[in-house]
């Protein structure tokens, strides 16, 4: 790969000299020019591309290499008439140019897989050896139009064709994970590392694939490989440490590669939640918090921190909650996608938290039954009550059991039962009252429901709330947990 390493060095001078400095002295030939665009695309470089067309035109005006990669840089932006403009001065006799005439003649998505595959089938059948960029655009265009079995069927037959055979499967394996194919991504980069068994980047894709299909045998040896090759890996950790992790190899283990990997600049936010859960494993709750709390004097608004942090110590977390939303950046919907983030795990306390947070600092408009259910399940009673009256004024009662069973089995978990029968008889009767001057059809469009949908909800609603009424009413002081209409 010392090859793309020079492409490499050629790009980044050029940038440097070029681009940034405006060094119009710097020189650079034809040849050099081509490989720059062609590294440039690869990382959707727009300006170096343009900057090396500029370039081209005054040094080099009549490179057709050049003017074929202006008018790919056209068909980029969507201009297909000027494309097709550009690519007819140039000599219709390259790879490149005819790719993009049958790009351009296809821009309408017209032609039938049949047709671009005798067209692939004619660059191929004159083809000897395919130079990088073609066999590039070659691959990527069959892709696109979803020609995968076709690339597989003549894989043997399109690698004889390339001097340098990797670099066609090394796009295929690309383009393969993209599509989630991740089978054959696999062995792909597979037969890369055995091609060249000492390039790191094959091992590292190779690895990354087999974690994502959870073949965690196969990315701990490909990540064994790649630190072989380079002990000082960041990503090779990460995937020898998350193999580890999923195979449960030792919690110790994987909390020390981890602890490098935090380390470093290339740490990413995943590998902070990664290391303080084989922290937690570990029995190290304090370390955990002490890291994650380090971790977010630099990183004051990293979501996936904060999360982690509230599982561990909700009253360390609250200020990092309090910041995040005080500095405008989540909605009340993102807010609530949040805290539903909490319940799916059975953690009320931590969702109640960023809701209670959120209605405090921006006032909850639209999800106020979330937020009662969340801070009921979360025992902070107090709060539900408070929010029920704050939220709704005397005579405009909602009709909706998510926001008056939270806060009757509030009141009666504080032990204000007296208040609570008061409340449940007056619901009954406002729905009773409700009834007789609406029908289920007029109902329906309240719950959102068909009117026989709409009548049996509205029906049990009642029933639960008569069910209410007579365990208040009875002189056995029934426990709330047995006629609880939340978890009964």
């Amino acid at each position: 790969m010392d090859e793309r390493n020079d492409r490499r060095d050629l790009y980044e001078e050029f940038e440097s000299e070029v681009v940034k400095r405006g060094n119009t002295e710097a020189f650079f030939d034809e040849t050099d020019l081509v490989e720059i665009f062609d590294y440039a695309s690869d990382y959707d470089n727009y300006i170096v591309k343009m900057e090396v067309l500029l370039y081209g035109a005054v040094h080099y005006p009549k490179s057709e290499a050049l003017a074929t990669r202006r008018a790919w840089l056209y068909y980029s932006f969507g201009d297909v008439e000027v494309t097709t403009e550009l690519n007819n001065r140039v000599s219709q006799e390259g790879i490149l140019n005819k790719l993009l005439s049958l790009r351009a003649r296809n821009s309408d998505l017209s032609m039938t897989s049949k047709e671009i595959i005798a067209e692939l089938e004619a660059i191929l059948d004159t083809t000897t050896d395919f130079e990088d960029e073609e066999i590039i655009q070659f691959t990527d265009y069959a892709m696109e139009m979803h020609l995968e079995d076709w690339l597989k069927s003549n894989r043997e037959r399109i690698q004889s064709k390339c001097s340098y055979p990797q670099t066609f499967l090394y796009e295929f394996a690309d383009r393969s994970e993209e599509n989630d194919d991740l089978e054959t991504a696999a062995q792909l980069f597979e037969e890369l590392t055995m091609l060249e068994p000492f390039t790191l980047d094959f091992w590292l894709r190779l690895a990354t694939v087999q974690i994502n299909r959870e073949d965690y045998e196969g990315a701990l040896s490909s990540a064994e490989y790649a630190l072989a090759i380079d002990a000082s890996s960041i990503m090779a950790l990460r995937i020898k440490g998350a193999a580890l992790y999923r195979l449960e190899r030792g919690p110790e283990v994987v909390a020390s590669i981890y602890g490098k990997v935090i380390e470093s600049s290339e740490a990413e936010e995943t590998d902070i939640s990664t290391y303080a859960a084989a922290l937690i494993e570990c029995g190290r709750q304090t370390e955990a918090v002490a890291m994650l709390t380090s971790y977010l004097k630099e990183h004051l608004h990293s979501r996936l921190a904060i999360d982690v942090l509230l599982v561990l110590d909700r009253n360390i977390a609250e200020p990092y909650v309090r910041s995040i939303i005080s500095a405008g950046f989540i909605t009340e919907k993102d807010a609530v996608e949040w805290a539903r983030g909490h319940v799916v795990h059975g953690q009320f306390g931590s969702a109640a938290l960023v809701c209670l947070t959120y209605d405090e600092i921006k006032g909850f408009e639209n999800d106020i039954a979330f937020m009662l259910e969340v801070c009921y399940f979360a025992l902070r009673f107090e709060d539900v009550v408070r929010l029920y009256h704050a939220k709704y004024r005397l005579g405009q009662w909602p009709f909706l059991p998510a926001i008056s069973f939270p806060f009757l089995m509030s009141l009666v978990r504080l032990g204000r039962r007296e208040e609570a029968l008061d409340e449940a008889q007056d619901i009954l009767k406002s729905i009773r009252a409700y009834r007789r001057k609406h029908s289920n059809t007029e109902l329906s469009a309240m719950f959102r429901l068909t009117p026989a949908a709409t009548g049996s909800m509205v029906i049990g609603y009642m029933e639960n709330l008569k069910n209410i009424i007579h365990a208040l009413k009875s002189a056995d002081n029934i426990a709330a947990d047995d006629f609880d209409p939340m978890i009964i």
